[in-house]
């Protein structure tokens, strides 16, 4: 339906496509084998980020359900945080035809933004994987409660949920008004 509508894919591949994941691994393995490779550094607020991504063109061993594949990606990550090392391997798989990694390391990030900003936050702010709410519709409305949410929070300024979240718990009127749009936009962090 992506390729079939003009358009094309970059995909996350997780354990829980295990054939894919594993030959995934192995044509990704040698870097000697890369069609390019980009590698960064950022520091960012006390935080140390190295990220390799190498782009292959090796589909050997991969299904042809996947229509229209034309690249794999690995993406290495390590972090050093207060002294702290984590290391992170994460693949790709894009129906684009482009053999740079510069190119790749951009989606890939954008991504990641949507990930941090929307899916993070309703994770470990919102609690939503935890959430035993089952029945009928009720975990799909509480999801679009807590987009609104989200939405609502940021409008007013605030980048972080958690701090909006303290500000009117602590302030019904303020919170009152920001349902019914009649409040101040804060500029908090």
């Amino acid at each position: 339906m992506i390729i079939a509508s003009g358009n094309h894919y970059i995909i996350q591949v997780k354990g829980n496509q295990k054939l894919l994941h594993n030959q995934i691994k192995i044509n990704t393995e040698d870097d000697s084998k890369s069609v390019d490779i980009q590698q960064t550094t950022i520091k960012h607020k006390g935080r140390i980020e190295h990220r390799k991504v190498c782009v292959y063109r090796n589909l050997s061993g991969i299904s042809s359900e996947w229509i229209g594949l034309k690249r794999i990606i690995r993406v290495e990550r390590m972090t050093i945080k207060k002294q702290r090392i984590t290391r992170e391997t994460a693949y790709y798989i894009s129906s684009i035809r482009s053999n740079k990694a510069d190119k790749f390391a951009k989606h890939i990030q954008q991504h990641w933004g949507i990930e941090n900003r929307l899916h993070w936050v309703k994770d470990v702010s919102m609690k939503e994987d935890i959430s035993k709410t089952a029945k009928g519709n009720a975990a799909q409305n509480i999801s679009i409660m807590r987009n609104i949410t989200i939405n609502l929070f940021r409008t007013n300024g605030f980048e972080s949920i958690k701090y909006g979240t303290q500000f009117y718990a602590n302030n019904f009127k303020e919170l009152r008004c920001l349902i019914t749009s009649k409040t101040n936009i804060y500029k908090k962090t």
